[in-house]
């Protein structure tokens, strides 16, 4: 099988789009494929389809049916590379609206193009539905954080310092939240000191566990918490493995009422890919 793909750069989160339309069964199995080693190589894979609302320019579905918030940077950078549509111009950015799984809203990705291939971008993305805190103990060691739950994905903030337990205490997590109704689950292992997260990812359908070099949720996780800590608004740059992302949040009478993502996409290639 003969595919047109794009390959996408936020914060390091290497994204491949598949521009062909496909059953949805078949996602899983062609995601895994395409992020292998041997292939295109990527931490994630999303697929562009129709959208379902006549106010949206596209619809981006994960491979795991997810919500990805650096995912849809990225989307929002190739619709206005691609001008899959004629989009609004705010003060030199343009408005993209667009669907994505895991969220039933019209989302909204303001994008400053920098180069051809380069682009600013900044997503609000839909609030958490909950935070909790959890405890859990592996090799003897109790790790203690808090469960940020969003629409198709949920994300541990564990505050870790250098001490990185691995996949083993992602896969414990998986096991004792399975009654939660996720589609991906992350572990951000969380160095105050240094401002610095390393996100660990699970996505269910292709059963994938990925180190990845940024996390946008997990970013917008990581707000949540401080947030509700402070009990204040931030405008934070987060440090992980590929780069930073910047997060936003704007706190009324001690809710959070708004969470952005912000930070660099680069296009890196397009072309055909053989499965």
């Amino acid at each position: 099988m003969k595919l047109n793909f794009i390959k996408v750069n936020p914060t390091e989160n290497m994204t491949i789009f598949i521009l062909d339309p496909l059953p949805r069964s078949m996602y899983p199995e062609v995601a895994n494929k395409l992020m292998n080693y041997n292939n295109l190589h990527a931490e994630q894979v999303g697929f562009i389809e129709r959208p379902n609302l006549p106010e949206s320019c596209s619809r981006l579905h994960m491979m795991g049916g997810e919500f990805c918030g650096n995912a849809s940077r990225a989307f929002a950078a190739i619709m206005v590379q691609r001008g899959y549509s004629s989009f609004e111009l705010e003060n030199d950015k343009y408005i993209v609206p667009f669907e994505a799984s895991g969220v039933e809203q019209i989302l909204y990705g303001e994008v400053r193009q920098l180069t051809d291939n380069s682009f600013e971008v900044k997503v609000k993305i839909p609030l958490h539905k909950s935070i909790s805190s959890v405890e859990i103990n592996y090799n003897g060691i109790d790790y203690k954080g808090f469960i940020v739950e969003f629409d198709g994905i949920a994300h541990a903030v564990i505050s870790t310092g250098n001490d990185l337990p691995g996949e083993g205490l992602l896969l414990k997590l998986v096991e004792e939240l399975s009654p939660l109704s996720y589609s991906a689950l992350g572990i951000m292992f969380y160095n105050e000191e240094k401002d610095f997260i390393t996100p660990l990812v699970y996505v269910k359908d292709t059963g994938s566990i990925i180190w990845e070099r940024g996390c946008g949720t997990g970013t917008a996780a990581l707000g949540v918490v401080l947030s509700l800590k402070s009990h204040n608004s931030i405008d934070k740059k987060v440090n992980q493995p590929g780069g930073t992302i910047d997060v936003l949040t704007n706190v009324r009478n001690g809710q959070i009422e708004d969470i952005y993502l912000k930070g660099d996409v680069t296009i890196v290639a397009e072309g055909e890919v053989y499965i």
